[in-house]
């Protein structure tokens, strides 16, 4: 659903409601099997885009052209237009549209937050090899499911016309049987770019959760933010035991 959505068609807050209802008979289908994204992102977009219109009257919206359930908005993406000119009986329609949508899309979004919060809760990160590298831009981590094994590599890059927004990308460079093969020696293997990028040096991570979810809708885009958390906050602890050595030697 386009973020001016309110404004395709007819303006009427009756009409209105059961375009919002269609909406939220398809989230409710992606509750029902556990599946976060891209459903979270699009409804942290209409929330926003509700609460710009209550603020601004003005519509929030990105070009960004969604390529898998994991990809992420950053501020730079985000846009703002003014709404259509509209005339008194139209702006009464749109007022009642916006009051009745606001609350209906925040309990969803805090639906979707609850499911996310335990997700995110029941996975746990463990760095298996070059935890000293963990502030490289690139690693990988891998997620073993019975004697299935799923690995990844991220890349964090910095985004363009910006000065501290970074997007974090993520290839998969194996999915299928483990058997005897070492998990280094499957990397080496499939990853196109080992050598020439001497791969060996990344950070490999292993997580793990203790249920079942989607892999493509859930796990894996939770994954990414959970590995991404941890080392953010492994870089915060490493930075702050430098300055408690710094200062404890008086320098």
């Amino acid at each position: 659903m386009s973020t001016d959505w309110i404004f395709q068609g007819i303006l009427d807050s009756e009409q209105k409601q059961y375009v919002l209802l269609s909406y939220f008979q398809k989230l409710n289908e992606n509750l029902e099997d556990m599946k976060v994204y891209p459903m979270f992102i699009e409804l942290s977009l209409h929330l926003g885009n509700i609460q710009t219109l209550l603020t601004k009257n003005q519509i929030l919206y990105t070009d960004k052209k969604f390529k898998s359930p994991d990809d992420e908005i950053v501020l730079s993406d985000l846009k703002v237009k003014d709404i259509p000119t509209l005339n008194d009986e139209e702006f009464g329609e749109y007022k009642k549209i916006l009051k009745y949508s606001q609350p209906k899309l925040l309990d969803y979004f805090n639906i979707a937050k609850s499911i996310w919060s335990i997700v995110y809760d029941s996975i746990f990160v463990n760095v298996r090899k070059n935890r000293k590298n963990l502030s490289s831009k690139s690693g990988f981590f891998y997620y073993k499911l019975e004697n299935q094994i799923y690995i990844w590599k991220y890349t964090t890059r910095k985004v363009k016309n910006t000065k501290s927004q970074t997007r974090t990308t993520l290839q998969e460079i194996y999915n299928g049987e483990i058997n005897d093969l070492t998990i280094q020696k499957i990397i080496s293997t499939f990853s196109k770019t080992y050598v020439k990028n001497n791969e060996k040096n990344y950070p490999l991570i292993e997580v793990s959760c203790e249920q079942l979810f989607p892999l493509k809708e859930t796990l894996l885009p939770i994954f990414k933010r959970k590995v991404l958390a941890y080392i953010s906050q492994s870089k915060i602890t490493k930075q702050s035991t430098n300055t408690e050595i710094y200062n404890k030697n008086g320098v």
